[in-house]
């Protein structure tokens, strides 16, 4: 079963007072869209909005709150905090996604079905803040592929590029994860040739 995979995040470095400065990614969403038709979103409700750079705020998160966020709710809700109460732990994110990807727990360990495949587009941090939500990657249900089928290296070994090609698919909504994760699919779709309409549905929480 194929999936497609991508992130919202916040790269940064955490300076303590004394000692070496820290390199951080923090989850702010994500977007799982499986072959099958079903899809997967969530918001964490762990990220600091105060670690965003200007960028992030104004092309992430600030999109992200006025999508989730509407009339009255925008009084007691803002940009900065809306993800403490529209969120997710990361552990139940976690949970949410073995789950998704039909994982099941024995005696001693979570197990995966066979055949899994996950794919992304510039997907290294993604896939790197992805296997973080299980702990390390050993930690990744047994079963479960341990690397990402990167899209951008395939258009790279195909030789495409996609704005000179006149039927690529077009993205409509960058920098949200359930959307790019539906273009991921779409982009795949596309490479291999299979001219089918790609079909949506509402993201949930």
């Amino acid at each position: 079963m194929k999936y497609f995979l991508d992130t919202e995040f916040i790269e940064g470095f955490h300076r303590p007072l004394f000692g070496k400065k820290r390199h951080f990614i923090d989850l702010i969403s994500i977007g799982i869209v499986c072959e099958d038709g079903r899809e997967f979103s969530s918001i964490s409700q762990e990220y600091n909005f105060r670690d965003a750079d200007a960028w992030v705020k104004e092309n992430v998160i600030t999109p992200l709150y006025t999508q989730r966020v509407h009339g009255d709710a925008r009084n007691h809700l803002s940009v900065s905090n809306f993800h403490k109460t529209l969120g997710n732990t990361v552990e139940n994110i976690s949970y949410q996604i073995k789950c998704f990807f039909d994982c099941w727990r024995d005696q001693h360990f979570w197990r995966a079905p066979e055949g899994i495949e996950v794919y992304g587009y510039f997907s290294d941090y993604d896939w790197v803040l992805f296997c973080s939500l299980f702990g390390r990657m050993i930690d990744l249900p047994k079963g479960f592929p341990m690397y990402c089928v990167d899209l951008k290296q395939t258009l790279d070994e195909k030789g495409l590029h996609l704005k000179k090609h006149p039927d690529y698919p077009k993205q409509t909504s960058e920098h949200n994860a359930l959307a790019d994760a539906r273009w991921n699919y779409e982009l795949y779709r596309f490479l291999n040739n299979e001219n089918v309409e790609v079909k949506t549905k509402g993201g949930g929480k």
